[in-house]
């Protein structure tokens, strides 16, 4: 889906599109889902041991295409992107998770505001730093 002023997100409750950086949405077979304001707020979620069981579908914003102010678009899958962790850009809520569908994408985004690639699977809730 395409986020509006009418989407909060599902962890801090605030208005999506008033903030920067890549965002999430989590889809589940009953055709419900939630919406994150950032990749940060996803994986807070998604890491919790409680998680819905019916999850068919983790989406973030390709950040290789999308506009980093105002992304919009550009939908990818979250457990195939490559994200940069650890540089020097925090998110809304936190550690940034810039999601990419390129390693090149990634590799130049690294380069410029360090950090490190690592994929979804190797992303773990100690890792994560909300503010």
């Amino acid at each position: 889906i395409e986020f509006t002023r009418d989407h909060s997100c599902n962890v801090c409750g605030m208005i999506i599109v008033d903030f920067p950086g890549a965002k999430a949405q989590i889809h589940y077979k009953n055709g419900k889902y939630d919406t994150f304001c950032s990749t940060l707020d996803m994986f807070l979620f998604y890491l919790q041991p409680d998680r819905p069981a019916n999850i068919i579908a983790v989406y973030v914003n390709d950040m290789g295409k999308a506009d980093m102010e105002h992304p919009k678009g550009y939908w990818i899958d979250a457990k195939k992107a490559f994200y940069v962790y650890g540089g020097d850009i925090m998110g809304p809520m936190g550690e940034a998770l810039v999601p990419f569908s390129d390693m090149k994408e990634a590799d130049l985004y690294m380069k410029k505001h360090g950090g490190r690639i690592i994929m979804f699977g190797e992303i773990k809730m100690e890792m994560l730093k909300p503010n």
